[in-house]
């Protein structure tokens, strides 16, 4: 009732005050960015804090402090971070826990972007706890799902739409990398290339206001805050000779594969993790995960805590002992991720490039004679975007964040072409990446968008069209062309004796009606012309598949094959595109209805003529399965347009979504299919 009350107050506000939704957005966005701003300024607070009380350092310098700890306090400290946060997460908020990024995108996907309304307060405490104790996660992945959260909070308290709780994310999102990083830019493309995947000016305008006030509220209240060190990044060497920019080609393919083993490493951690995750709570199991960790920082203080200042010093170490320290941080990066420990991978992942760089440069200073000294620095910061662009797989947005981090133009040119190799080349040897990897393993479509969801989870006969042009070996040229001629059509289907498909017949004929074949209409005969490799879908087959043929294969229409072999009909490519269409303004007008009904507390709408929207129970049939699954505008002929949960009570416009007890159909349909429909699963029928 509350946010019914607030939808109508804010309704009456923007109609009494003359604003316009652009107007609204802008404002807010602002106040999104301000409460990240604020939220990221308690949170880096809450870290030092935490990481005195520790260690008696601040986070940014953790390793000295760490170093003059007994050896038994510092086998335990990690250990008790994650320990600590474990309790949180299995009693007050699991969704607090993780890295986040892949979390985020799975609410996006699965829950529209419907986030619980605390969980940025127990994000902040959890990665605290981890971060403090040394485990080598990061902070800037935590602030950008506590972004995130914010925008969805705000959005449902104002009762928005599903799209504008979207977009809000999408504004946290960009305002939490903004004030990490103090790079509005970066968070910004971030935000359109990985959270939301739109381009749009409607959608740009807003993340772009957020990004920019989180970037000045960081910069006005946390000064001297660097998420990396401006003294490990000074560098002023370009790339010139042909050997150099081989040099730097190469380097971008080293880190392609280090991006890729990544990508690689985690995803096989989670799989062997997943069978101690479900036995154990994340008091135990994480720890016991962290422990190998645990056990060996106190002999190599280098990979503790969030590494800085080991940054700082990388120049006075040894390249050998750099390289080394690169590769443990990133073998234990990817269990502490994979533990479920609470923390980010953006700061890691970071270090082991700049790291690894540098490592990497002075070893080629000391094999290659003559070549330019400073250049081994400049691996350094090319390392960050190069590893950074292999582990996400989006090259703009790592460029832009080492750019504004760095602000050095001359080193452009060397970050673009080691960036652009890693990234080409580890999309080519991985099919995820490092923030989507849970979803590839859970079966969820990694670069679908709402758009292409609808093409996805329906299936190829919604468009049947059972009229098309049916011919048998034997018949002859003239007679299959007055078949097509009178039918419209460029395709022809031919089948046996049995009536069994063997192929197709595809050509376009311009010629006049009456012309006379006789003189080769006895020579020509459609067993002649068949193509037996002309593709062929089926009734089940998703309409995107089937619009991918017609690409592939320069048609427009596809001879549709029934179980028993026979032609069922064909589906045409004019059929698709008005489907398409057609399911995208249908949804989102009708789905508009169905919030503003559900605002009302009414069970049904009943539209003109014979149609009607109507709130159903979830069957006990149907619990443990998705609309996906239940086909049920093949089998009932209606359209669900949301599943009101129970637990939440809102709505959720996603075909993947499990369904539970005490979940409620939002259905559309004709009054008699409605009927139909509530006859079958066992309801009576009003």
């Amino acid at each position: 009732m509350r946010a019914k009350i607030l939808r109508i107050n804010f309704d009456n506000l923007l109609e009494k005050a003359k604003l316009k939704e652009e107007t609204f957005l802008i404002f807010a966005a602002v106040l999104i960015g301000i409460i990240t701003g604020a939220a990221f300024l308690c949170f880096s607070h809450l870290i030092d804090w935490l990481s005195h009380l520790c260690v008696g350092e601040a986070a940014s310098n953790s390793v000295a402090g760490y170093r003059k700890l007994p050896f038994f306090i510092k086998v335990i400290l990690p250990l008790s971070g994650v320990t600590a946060g474990g309790f949180i997460i299995r009693y007050l908020c699991k969704e607090s826990g993780g890295s986040g990024i892949g979390f985020l995108l799975k609410t996006l996907k699965l829950k529209n972007g419907i986030m619980p309304p605390l969980l940025a307060v127990f994000k902040i405490i959890t990665a605290s706890l981890s971060i403090a104790t040394g485990i080598p996660l990061g902070s800037e992945g935590p602030i950008i799902v506590i972004g995130s959260s914010i925008g969805s909070t705000l959005g449902q308290f104002l009762a928005m739409p599903i799209s504008r709780i979207k977009l809000f994310v999408g504004c946290g999102a960009a305002a939490g990398l903004a004030v990490a990083f103090n790079a509005p830019i970066a968070g910004t493309i971030f935000a359109v290339e990985t959270i939301l995947g739109s381009y749009a000016i409607g959608t740009l305008t807003p993340i772009v206001v957020s990004a920019a006030t989180a970037s000045f509220f960081g910069a006005y209240f946390l000064p001297g805050h660097e998420a990396i060190p401006s003294a490990a990044l000074a560098t002023t060497a370009v790339s010139s000779s042909p050997a150099e920019v081989a040099l730097f080609i190469g380097f971008g393919l080293i880190n392609a594969l280090l991006g890729v083993g990544l990508i690689k490493l985690t995803y096989a951690n989670s799989n062997l993790f997943d069978r101690f995750k479900k036995r154990l709570p994340e008091y135990i199991h994480t720890p016991l995960l962290i422990l190998p960790f645990a056990l060996t920082a106190p002999f190599i203080p280098e990979i503790f805590g969030l590494g800085q200042d080991v940054m700082l010093s990388a120049s006075t170490l040894p390249p050998y002992f750099l390289i080394m320290i690169a590769l443990l941080k990133m073998l234990f990066l990817s269990i502490a991720t994979a533990s479920g420990a609470s923390g980010g991978i953006f700061l890691p992942t970071l270090f082991i490039g700049y790291i690894f760089g540098m490592g990497f440069g002075e070893v080629v200073v000391r094999l290659i004679p003559g070549i330019d000294q400073s250049i081994g620095f400049s691996f350094g910061p090319v390392g960050i975007g190069a590893l950074f662009g292999a582990a996400t797989q989006e090259p703009i947005s790592s460029l832009i964040l080492v750019f504004e981090i760095t602000r050095n133009y001359r080193l452009l040119p060397s970050l673009m072409l080691a960036t652009v190799v890693a990234t080409m080349i580890s999309k080519k040897l991985s099919s995820f990446s490092i923030y989507n990897y849970q979803l590839f393993k859970e079966g969820i479509e990694v670069d679908e968008n709402e758009e292409a969801a609808i093409m996805n989870e329906n299936h190829v006969e919604l468009c049947l069209r059972r009229e098309c042009v049916v011919v048998g070996t034997q018949t002859t040229l003239s007679e299959l062309l007055d078949k097509m001629r009178e039918l419209e059509r460029f395709e022809a289907y031919v089948v046996d004796e049995n009536g069994i498909y063997i192929g197709a017949i595809n050509g376009v004929f311009g010629a006049e009606a009456k012309i006379k074949y006789s003189e080769i209409s006895n020579l020509v005969l459609a067993e002649d012309l068949i193509d037996t490799s002309f593709p062929t879908v089926r009734l089940d087959t998703p309409l995107s598949q089937a619009m991918r043929c017609m690409i592939r294969r320069e048609v427009i229409e596809l001879p549709v094959i029934g179980e028993d072999g026979k032609v069922a009909g064909c589906i045409h490519e004019h059929d698709l595109i008005n489907f398409y269409h057609r399911e995208i303004i249908a949804k989102s007008s009708m789905l508009k209805t169905v919030w503003c009904a559900e605002d009302e507390e009414q069970c049904s709408i009943l539209f003109e003529d014979e149609y009607k929207i109507e709130a159903i129970p979830c069957p006990a049939g149907f619990f443990g399965k998705s609309l996906v699954d239940l086909k049920l505008r093949e089998k009932y002929n209606i359209l669900v347009l949301a599943v009101r949960e129970k637990k939440s009570g809102r709505g959720v416009a996603a075909a993947t979504k499990i369904l539970e007890a005490g979940d409620i159909l939002i259905s559309a349909g004709t009054r008699d299919e409605i009927k139909n429909f509530k006859k079958k699963i066992g309801q009576t029928p009003k």
